[in-house]
C-alpha cells in the first residue's frame, strides 16, 4: 500500500503536472460508463417470481447460468459446482439464504441508490432471488430436464492487447497454508510513457487465483525496492510474500476477482505508466480447493494509449487507526479538507480496502453537497473489487471528504493498528479521478 498521505496534498502535487506530456489532453464523457466487471445487473426491477410451481430447469437454472455458473463449475474457484439439478438441489436452502442476504454474488458496495449506484454492478434483481426462495419453499422442483439449456452470457474481451504483464516464469504456489498472497515483479519493457486505458486478467490456474490486484509503483525508487523484496526471498522472478498489500509505495491499477470480464476506464482517461517501470502483481492463492493443479502463470493483458486525460488513483486513509482487542464493534473515522484543490475534480470510481477485522466502511463528503460516495455494509477481504459509478462524481475545493470504518477485534488479544502486515489493519479507499 502506499505510504500514508493526505489525499488534498497528493491532488496538488499531481495538478502541478497536470498536462500528462499532453498538448490536447482527451477529456472524459461524462454521461459513458467505463466497462463491466462482468457478471448479470441487479437492482429491484426484473417483475415478482414466477406464479404456479417453480422448477429447476425452468426458472433457477437460468438464473444460475447467467449468475453463478462462471466460478461455480468443477474447474471454478468455487468450493462446489451448480451446474446440475442435483448440484443446485443440494445445497438449495443454503443458496436462498446467501442470496437473500446478498451476499452472492459477490458485490459488496451498497447499489441501492441509497448511497450510490455502479455501472460495474453484478447481483440477482429482487424477482430472481424471489424465484430461488419460492423455488426452495415448493421442494426444489426438478422440472422437464428436455428444457433448452440456456446459453451463458460472455464476458467482455479486450481484444487484442497492447501490453501484457506475464509472471516470469511458472509458479509453485505454496502449500500448507489456507492462502498464499504473492506479489511478482513484472517488467513492462516500454520505453515511452504510456496510459492505461483497460484490463483483462487471465488467471493461469482458475481453480486457486482468488483475486489478482496490480499495483503501480508511484517512482522508479519503489519499484528498485520491489525488485530487491522479489531478489531477497527466494529465486528472483518468484516474487514475495504480501498480504495487505506491495509493501512498496504503489497504488492498484488493475483489480479482478472470478467471474470479471475485460474493464475499461471511463472513456478518454487512463493511468499513466512511466517507460520501463516494473509493476507489481499481487495474486491471493486458494489453497482450500481440494485436487487442483498447484502452479500458476497468471498473465494480465493490458489497453494503452498514448495519450489520455491523465487519472489520478488517490488515497484518503485513516492511518492512526487504534483498534482495542475484544471488541465486538469499534469503529474509527477521518476527514480531510480539500480546500487546497485549485480545481474541482471528477471522481469516476472507489477502491476501498481494509483487513480481515474490516465489516463496514463508508465514504461521504460534506460542502457543495453532502452525500454518501460509498457505503460497504458488510466487508470482505476475499473481495476486493472496484467500484464505477454510474455518473461521475464532481468533487468541489470546498468539500470535504471522510472515511469510516468498523473492525471486530474479538479474535485479538493485542491492540491492533495500520500496517501492512495479517495482524494489522487498515481504514483505505482510493479514488479514481480527473480533471
Amino acid at each position: 500500500m502506499p505510504h500514508p498521505r493526505l489525499l488534498a496534498s497528493i491532488l496538488v502535487l499531481a495538478l502541478a503536472g497536470c498536462d500528462g506530456g499532453m498538448e490536447d489532453p482527451l477529456r472524459p464523457d461524462s454521461g459513458v460508463p467505463p466497462g463491466t466487471d462482468g457478471g448479470g445487473g441487479g437492482g429491484s426491477d426484473g417483475g415478482g417470481p414466477p406464479t404456479g410451481d417453480t422448477t429447476y430447469y425452468g426458472h433457477v437454472r437460468p438464473i444460475l447460468v447467467e449468475n453463478c455458473t462462471m466460478c461455480h463449475q468443477p474447474t471454478g474457484i468455487a468450493p462446489f459446482a451448480l451446474q446440475t439439478y442435483e448440484e443446485a438441489s443440494e445445497v438449495g436452502e443454503r443458496m436462498a439464504e446467501i442470496t437473500a442476504a446478498r451476499i452472492m454474488p459477490p458485490f459488496l458496495a451498497d447499489n441501492s441508490g441509497e448511497c450510490q449506484t455502479f455501472s460495474n454492478h453484478r447481483g440477482l434483481t429482487d424477482a430472481e432471488i424471489a424465484t430461488i426462495g419460492r423455488w426452495v419453499e415448493q421442494g426444489m422442483l426438478e422440472g422437464d430436464p428436455s428444457t433448452p439449456a440456456p446459453t451463458p452470457s460472455e464476458l467482455p474481451s479486450l481484444g487484442t492487447a497492447d501490453l501484457t504483464l506475464e509472471m516470469p516464469d511458472t509458479y509453485a504456489i505454496m502449500q500448507g497454508m489456507d492462502d498464499d498472497y504473492r506479489c511478482f515483479v513484472i517488467e513492462t519493457g516500454t520505453t515511452a510513457d504510456t496510459y492505461v486505458t483497460g484490463y483483462e486478467v487471465h488467471p493461469g490456474n482458475t481453480q486457486r487465483v482468488h483475486h489478482v490486484i496490480v499495483y503501480n509503483p508511484t517512482s522508479d525508487a519503489a519499484a528498485r525496492e520491489a525488485r530487491n523484496l522479489d531478489a531477497t526471498e527466494g529465486a528472483v522472478g518468484d516474487g514475495y510474500q504480501c498480504f495487505g498489500g506491495p509493501r512498496v509505495d504503489a497504488a492498484p491499477m488493475v483489480l479482478w476477482a472470478p467471474g470479471a470480464g475485460a474493464t475499461l476506464f471511463p472513456r478518454g482517461t487512463g493511468v499513466q505508466l512511466a517507460a520501463g517501470r516494473a509493476q507489481v502483481v499481487q495474486i491471493h492463492y486458494n489453497n482450500l480447493v481440494r485436487g487442483a493443479p498447484t502452479d500458476d502463470r497468471t498473465r494480465v493483458d493490458l489497453r494503452t494509449a498514448s495519450s489520455a486525460s491523465p487519472a489520478y488513483i488517490v488515497p484518503l486513509a485513516h492511518t492512526g487507526i487504534v483498534l482495542p482487542p475484544r471488541m465486538a464493534s469499534v469503529t474509527q473515522t477521518t476527514s480531510q479538507s480539500l480546500s487546497v484543490l485549485p480545481v474541482p475534480v471528477r471522481a469516476h470510481g472507489m477502491f476501498p480496502h481494509m483487513h480481515t477485522l474490516g465489516r463496514q466502511l463508508r465514504v461521504e463528503r460534506t460542502g457543495s453537497s453532502d452525500e454518501c460516495l460509498i457505503d460497504v455494509p458488510r466487508w470482505d477481504f476475499n473481495w476486493q473489487l472496484a467500484y464505477w459509478f454510474t455518473r461521475p462524481i464532481t468533487i468541489q475545493p470546498s468539500d470535504t471528504v471522510s472515511i469510516t470504518c468498523t473492525y471486530n477485534t474479538m479474535s485479538r488479544d493485542d491492540t491492533v493498528r495500520w500496517g501492512d502486515g495479517t495482524q494489522d489493519e487498515m481504514c483505505l479507499n482510493f479514488f479514481y479521478l480527473t480533471l
